[in-house]
């Protein structure tokens, strides 16, 4: 079944999810049985988009793939697997990684973004999963160039109250004891890679609690807001992907001197351990992964097979003194 999707203001034009049925059931009540369910998405690449379009780089948005995936697997959640729309979804864990940086350049308009996906319910509870696992292979016009991933958690909401409950007083706890930091001032768009100051949402750094170990780069919640808001009430989860994008643009600036014009993250992974909550200060820290738990001082940039410059860095979102998400990205120098 080939279903048209109206994802979220992100979009725009068409965006087409196939169902490609691996079992008769499936098929014949055009309904998802409880096991692994393949389907393809397929949409053209914005040329015009006010902030995928908006950039300094040549390159694609790396942020458009992943927010189709996780749109068409939640679209995909309700229609095929029969989640229950009162269920809240939350997602645990995503990721992308560029494997061909090539088809990301852009050479023209038109080009095609195809995400071929394979999806898995979990801990089944009388047929309707609490959680999915979603893993996608990303093309753009028709060249393999990328992989994606994401964990899909649906919460009954008396269990999403509870949590982000308990985690907003821990954050208000901890600001209200003096945890807070004041920006250094705010970068120019082009430092960000893009053009329009309106979709900046980042501060510059301040000096972090562990000293000169780690740069901590205050959100802007309005801006994102303003640029990024889905309409749940929510901090819209496309924040974390953009946000992180633009902390590691300026730490890899100012710790391997690379240029934000000619930079693009090849990979980006994160751990989510709660919720961020709207109206709180949120912050990105970064520092160099020295190791599995993404701490440590930056070490040099390293080489990719090209042997062009490569950075790996960890991030951490915190509102207060709680850990919101755990990220780690690696950002290539196209020279």
């Amino acid at each position: 079944m080939d279903t048209v999707l109206a994802l979220s203001r992100l979009f725009l034009g068409p965006q087409h999810l196939v169902h490609k049925p691996d079992s008769p059931e499936a098929f014949l009540l055009d309904a998802g049985t409880p096991v692994r369910q393949s389907f393809s998405f397929a949409t053209e690449l914005p040329d015009r988009h006010p902030l995928f379009s908006d950039t300094t780089t040549p390159f694609h948005d790396l942020l458009f793939p992943v927010e189709a995936l996780r749109q068409a697997a939640l679209f995909a959640a309700r229609q095929y697997f029969r989640v229950p729309e009162k269920r809240i979804t939350a997602v645990s864990a995503t990721g992308v990684e560029i494997t061909d940086v090539t088809p990301w350049r852009r050479i023209g308009e038109g080009s095609r973004l195809t995400l071929d996906l394979a999806l898995t319910p979990v801990d089944v509870v009388t047929g309707v999963p609490r959680g999915l696992e979603c893993e996608a292979a990303v093309s753009i016009d028709g060249r393999r160039c990328g992989a994606a991933d994401a964990r899909l958690v649906f919460l009954s909401p008396g269990v999403y109250r509870g949590h982000r409950e308990a985690g907003r007083r821990q954050s208000e706890q901890s600001i209200a004891a003096g945890w807070l930091v004041e920006p250094a001032g705010v970068p120019a768009p082009e430092q960000v890679g893009h053009r329009d100051p309106r979709h900046v949402l980042v501060a510059l750094s301040a000096e972090g609690e562990d000293g000169d170990e780690e740069l901590l780069f205050p959100v802007d919640g309005q801006a994102a807001e303003a640029v990024l808001a889905d309409g749940s009430g929510e901090v819209p989860p496309a924040l974390f992907l953009e946000a992180s994008r633009q902390a590691a643009l300026l730490a890899a600036a100012e710790l391997h001197g690379f240029v934000p014009s000619h930079a693009l993250l090849t990979r980006w992974q994160a751990a989510f351990r709660g919720f961020a909550e709207p109206g709180l200060p949120l912050y990105c820290a970064v520092g160099g992964v020295s190791g599995a738990d993404g701490t440590g001082p930056a070490p040099a940039a390293d080489r990719d097979a090209a042997g062009r410059p490569s950075a790996r860095l960890g991030l951490t979102f915190r509102q207060g003194d709680r850990e919101v998400a755990r990220v780690s990205v690696t950002v290539l120098q196209d020279c």
